[in-house]
């Protein structure tokens, strides 16, 4: 003989608890899922604002090399220095306090506006490669017969390893 059950009758004690249990390990897994989640997009958000960074301070060099005269490059003591094809903007690249920065201004200013571009830096290296393929660590070359036709950065960054940029030169336009 089967049971009827009584149709106002409600759940049982026991079909409750094993409800709130299920419920319980649902909401538990959610959570934890969730929190998994927004920990890795916060580092990732981190990573990438720094990759944005880099890759922004290597475009802005590549740029001003780009506007560089090549026959105002000097390369003395770690500092590149360039005047852009107007022959009025200067602009200057150094590492000093662990950061690649970049000075920029008229090009007869003494304070020339300064701009952090990578920090955590523990070693910049200029090089200027001339006419017959040979790279120079001081520019311009002591002959003063060559020319400039690219300058190559490497930037050492702490817990992150070499950057490297080759840029080159282009001659200004004839006026």
């Amino acid at each position: 003989m089967t049971a009827i059950r009584d149709q106002e009758a409600g759940v049982t004690l026991i079909e409750m608890l094993v409800a709130l249990s299920v419920f319980a390990l649902v909401g538990i897994a959610s959570f934890t899922t969730l929190d998994t989640i927004l920990r890795v997009r916060e580092r990732t958000d981190g990573r990438l604002e720094h990759l944005a960074q880099l890759d922004r301070a290597l475009l802005i060099f590549g740029r001003d090399i780009v506007q560089a005269d090549p026959r105002t490059v000097t390369l003395q003591d770690g500092v590149l220095s360039t005047l852009g094809h107007d022959g009025q903007t200067k602009r200057q690249y150094l590492h000093d306090a662990n950061t690649l920065s970049r000075e920029i201004g008229p090009r007869n200013a003494d304070d020339l506006l300064r701009q952090a571009l990578i920090p955590d830096v523990s070693a910049v290296t200029f090089r200027v490669l001339d006419r017959d393929r040979n790279w120079h660590l001081a520019w311009p070359d002591p002959a003063g017969e060559n020319e400039a036709l690219a300058v190559d950065i490497r930037v050492d960054i702490d817990a992150i390893g070499s950057l490297r940029r080759l840029s080159s030169l282009t001659r200004p336009a004839p006026r």
